[in-house]
């Protein structure tokens, strides 16, 4: 093979993986056999955050003043707030093949010694409403919230709904990180179908390689390739 034969051969695998995005599985039997399926799950949250707020500054001072009546009283209003939802379990891939492949380790699944790892290779139908989250080099571990919060005003969200979807959730967005499954609530919440967390630095084990994550809500914008 000469030289031009190969620079055309890295260029086409460049192309192509350009097109492509990768989703490393522990176990990817299920996978195989009927695609990616919608998962769900159920989450907390405040349905009222302002007057949770409210409660929790009126719950201090009643027990720094020794009300232990009126303690317990507002803290079952706060209980009060509390809801469960619904939502879409993100699926995650990476325009990097060597990122998603860290994630399949036959050791990592449940089942391991009768597991089937595998790299899918797959096409991601992007038509639709898609957040794009510059990282900037930051983990995929703890997203800081200030990243997210101005991909979503550069998305032309409402700042105030912005804070509300921060607000419903504050055990999960605290010390000015979230969680990527807390990313794709809101992001769901606010009418999202896709996000991009670009440029962050993710693998199975923490990552020092700068990819770009792909979060998927609806299975059946996937197109499986292998």
């Amino acid at each position: 093979m000469n030289i031009i034969d190969i620079i055309n051969e890295e260029i086409g695998k460049a192309l192509f993986e350009g097109m492509v995005w990768f989703h490393g599985s522990d176990d990817a039997r299920e996978i195989k056999q009927n695609g990616f399926t919608l998962r769900t799950n159920t989450t907390d949250y405040i349905s009222d955050p302002k007057r949770w707020r409210e409660l929790q500054q009126e719950m201090q001072i009643a027990r720094k003043t020794g009300k232990e009546d009126l303690y317990f009283q507002l803290l079952d209003q706060a209980g009060s707030l509390r809801k469960s939802m619904t939502y879409n379990k993100p699926i995650y891939f990476s325009n990097n093949r060597g990122v998603a492949s860290t994630y399949k380790n036959d050791k990592q699944a449940f089942d391991y010694q009768n597991s089937e790892p595998a790299l899918i290779q797959a096409e991601i139908n992007d038509n639709g409403n898609v957040l794009k989250i510059s990282a900037q080099g930051e983990s995929f571990r703890g997203i800081k919230v200030e990243i997210v919060r101005a991909a979503l005003i550069k998305a032309d969200v409402n700042e105030t709904d912005i804070e509300m979807q921060f607000d419903m959730f504050p055990t999960d967005v605290r010390n000015g990180k979230m969680t990527a499954e807390t990313l794709g609530i809101i992001a769901q919440q606010l009418g999202f179908d896709i996000v991009d967390v670009q440029g962050v630095l993710d693998s199975y084990h923490g990552g020092t390689t700068k990819s770009d994550v792909r979060m998927v809500f609806d299975p059946k914008r996937i197109t499986i390739l292998n």
